[in-house]
């Protein structure tokens, strides 16, 4: 079991959330990811810098494929060059362990258009381009983060819009554009390739959105680990997926901490924490002894308000959580 952060923060220095995630992070840091600083710094922009093979540009309603290099997509790199300079100074150059993330196909595919002004994901080829590209941005990103830190470098893989792609609740760019529902065994061989490409134990994450399980058990067998909301777990279907999906042998990340949580001196705040989702395996018949083989814990997703510091309980908590459970999982 081990505790993390998913990778955004709120605040704009480098330096602080480096600090911060070195001081209640545990056993695994992670390179943080400063939205707040502008356009290049998102999440979005940060994946796009990766993509050497392809231009992409900023168009006046989204990002673009563009037949020219652009100036913003040479920012987005100096983000991430200089955020690793940071790190770096912050952490020192001999890290055991150290994640990356990266917005995986499908969310760039709907993020991204082509210059039809049709999205990337409703063209098949252009959709192979954008995942190979992507997969060489990323091993290229591992290379480097590992050369630098001298560390096992692991890979989560953002798909927030994946509930949104099969449901078929994409809106088209035009009133006559029309997107189709993404068919779930579609979406698992696109990531399961770029997981296969990126090796290693990595992550998928479909926080903040209903877990779909079929992908969990599907491209999350190529990942390792997959994360999900415990909050979005509810509902016999919810808790037949999650039961199947960790006795399947898939490794599950469950979000259940916020920048409201406060670890509190008696540590009873995190124990309540660690007593319902120990409560939560006994009502599903699953052994306890799961939490401490198949479970790691972290926020329930993005920890974008206030400033960087206001982050740090969501993190500690996690944290004392993760410990709590597993030393006592069986005890609870």
């Amino acid at each position: 079991m081990s505790a993390y952060g998913l990778g955004e923060l709120p605040g704009t220095s480098v330096f602080e959330a480096a600090n911060i995630i070195q001081g209640e992070t545990g056993q695994l840091l992670h390179l943080p990811q400063l939205p707040a600083r502008g356009l290049g710094a998102d999440h979005i922009g940060r994946s796009i810098g990766l993509l050497e093979a392809l231009n992409v540009a900023r168009g006046p309603r989204s990002w673009m494929m563009s037949t020219r290099p652009s100036r913003l997509s040479h920012r987005t790199l100096d983000f991430i060059n200089s955020d690793l300079d940071s790190c770096e100074e912050v952490w020192g150059t001999s890290l055991e362990t150290i994640k990356i993330q990266v917005v995986g196909p499908w969310t760039l595919g709907a993020r991204i258009e082509l210059n039809n002004g049709h999205r990337v994901l409703t063209d098949r080829g252009a959709m192979r381009d954008l995942t190979e590209a992507l997969i060489e941005g990323i091993n290229r990103h591992k290379s480097e983060v590992a050369r630098r830190f001298r560390a096992e470098v692991k890979v989560q893989i953002d798909e927030p819009d994946l509930a949104t792609l099969i449901d078929g609740k994409l809106e088209g760019t035009s009133t006559f554009d029309t997107i189709a529902p993404v068919r779930v065994p579609d979406i698992n061989e696109r990531l399961h390739r770029v997981f296969s490409e990126i090796e290693g134990s990595n992550y998928l994450n479909i926080t903040g959105q209903l877990p779909n399980w079929e992908v969990a058990r599907g491209a999350g067998a190529g990942a390792g680990t997959v994360q999900v909301s415990m909050n979005q777990v509810s509902g016999n279907e919810h808790l037949d997926g999650f039961g199947e999906t960790l006795t399947s042998g898939i490794r599950l990340g469950l979000g259940i901490t916020d920048s409201q949580d406060v670890v509190d001196e008696f540590h009873e705040n995190p124990r309540a924490k660690a007593v319902a989702i120990a409560r939560f395996f006994d009502e599903i018949g699953l052994d306890r002894s799961l939490l401490v083989d198949q479970v790691d814990i972290h926020p329930r997703g993005s920890l974008l308000e206030g400033t960087t510091a206001d982050a740090a309980p969501a993190y500690r908590m996690a944290r004392v959580v993760s410990e709590m459970l597993e030393k006592d999982a069986g005890d609870l």
